[in-house]
């Protein structure tokens, strides 16, 4: 063994600065392949990729050949990185500044010339990050890997097979890795080759964690403004329950931004956010609207019929509410109604002995009694004058009561239209969240 490294390291004048060829003319091929063992980091808003990958390089030094039948047997040697010529091997887009190049491991060297070289490496390297999708986004981080300085005419990269090794691969709880491609790809610059290989990893992100902490709340918060159409129309809590949801909304959309990267891209959960406060501030104008048309009496006017027979009738009865429009006649109906009156003036009044006046139809008037009544009771004229005032100050209250019952009569029919109206804006908002949601989950990738 001692004599076989002195055989070629020492005795041959073997330099690791000049690349191992006979004729320089010809280029050395480099098979790459790579390992990946673990996804440690994906940083999404600095787009850094943080990868624990095993390097496997082979190519022929045609300086570092022996007959092993002249050395006992000897096929397999193991001699120090530094020792031996190495391409000019380097990864694009590198953003880990403390990293030096590669470990100065062992290589191992064969009879025939081969070096095999496995260089274990934690890789930073820029990923471009598409949040359209997120939380249910895929990702594809190339990892490019080429010589710096030595083009295609001196040193060949060939990929070993179309795809990488991730039988070793350690799972990620934010990632999964479903495969991993390599490509060789040949830039010209300056008419010079530049040969790379290319490993890109292929992730789809976990969206357990992020279903059941953000997108989830989100579409509850987005369907519980729906109760807000439930509540009475009279009922000062709907808009600021709707304002409660709107700004909890809010606090989540802000947890999304600081999630993601700052790109023009908005991802999936950030547009059904948008769209969620959208309809919801809409659902609060249509609230006031409803406050506002429920607690207005439009100064007595009763509900147009148009209104009555649209909403009371036909909307109602399709919302499955009944036909409204007959409780509110009926209600009307049903209002105060005082015993029958007759006028003083149509009635025969007398006076018992206690001076209270018996009233009865079909008698002569009062106004064509009151002559004879006071020429054969002097004394009563003045009970008579009082008895006018009676009449007309009755005649007021009836009037009022019948002004307030039918004010009363008109404000339930406007309250039972803003109900009606109110169970419409439900369904119009369900609606629209349900489809926003299935648009939302069904372009997903496209």
């Amino acid at each position: 063994m001692l004599r076989l490294y002195e055989d070629l390291f020492e005795t041959s004048g073997y330099t690791p600065d000049v690349r191992p060829v006979e004729d320089f003319r010809s280029p050395t091929n480099v098979t790459v392949n790579l390992a990946l063992a673990h996804i440690i980091d994906m940083d999404e808003k600095n787009q850094v990729l943080t990868a624990d990958v095993w390097l496997r390089l082979k190519w022929t030094d045609e300086f570092l050949t022996w007959n092993a039948s002249e050395y006992g047997g000897i096929e397999i040697i193991t001699v120090k990185a530094v020792k031996i010529w190495r391409p000019d091997f380097f990864l694009y887009h590198n953003v880990n500044h403390e990293f030096d190049g590669w470990l100065e491991n062992v290589v191992m060297i064969y009879s025939d010339g081969t070096v095999d070289w496995k260089a274990p490496a934690v890789t930073m390297s820029a990923c471009l990050v598409d949040v359209s999708d997120f939380p249910f986004d895929k990702q594809e981080c190339p990892l490019k890997f080429g010589s710096w300085n030595q083009d295609g005419r001196q040193v060949n990269y060939v990929n070993e097979s179309r795809n990488g090794d991730l039988g070793d691969l350690i799972p990620n709880v934010e990632w999964d890795v479903p495969k991993l491609e390599v490509e060789r790809h040949v830039e010209y610059y300056s008419d010079v080759p530049y040969p790379d290989v290319t490993f890109t990893i292929h992730m789809t992100r976990k969206t357990t964690f992020y279903v059941i902490n953000m997108f989830l709340p989100c579409v509850l918060l987005a369907f519980v403004v729906a109760a807000t159409f439930y509540l009475p129309p009279d009922c000062g809590e709907k808009i600021s329950f709707g304002v409660a949801v709107l700004l909890s909304l809010a606090v989540f959309q802000l947890l999304v931004a600081e999630a993601v990267p700052r790109s023009e891209n908005i991802p999936v959960i950030g547009r059904y956010i948008f769209v969620s406060m959208a309809l919801m501030s809409l659902s609060l104008i249509s609230t006031a609207f409803v406050i506002t048309l429920g607690d207005s009496v439009q100064d007595s006017k009763p509900v147009p019929d148009w209104a009555r027979k649209v909403f009371l009738k036909y909307a109602s009865m399709a919302l499955l509410m009944g036909n409204q429009s007959r409780r509110s006649w009926k209600s009307c109906e049903n209002s105060y109604s005082p015993p029958t009156s007759v006028p003083l003036t149509e009635m025969n009044g007398f006076s018992n002995g206690n001076g209270v006046y018996s009233v009865r139809r079909g008698s002569p008037t009062l106004r064509s009694m009151s002559t004879s009544f006071t020429d054969s009771h002097p004394a009563s004229e003045k009970q008579l004058e009082c008895l006018k005032q009676i009449q007309f100050t009755v005649q007021e209250m009836l009037t009022k009561i019948k002004y307030v019952d039918n004010v009363h009569n008109v404000h339930n029919e406007w309250k039972i239209l803003a109900k009606v109206v109110d169970r419409i804006f439900l369904v119009l908002y369900i609606i629209a969240c349900v489809i926003t949601l299935l648009v939302t989950l069904f372009t997903v990738g496209t």
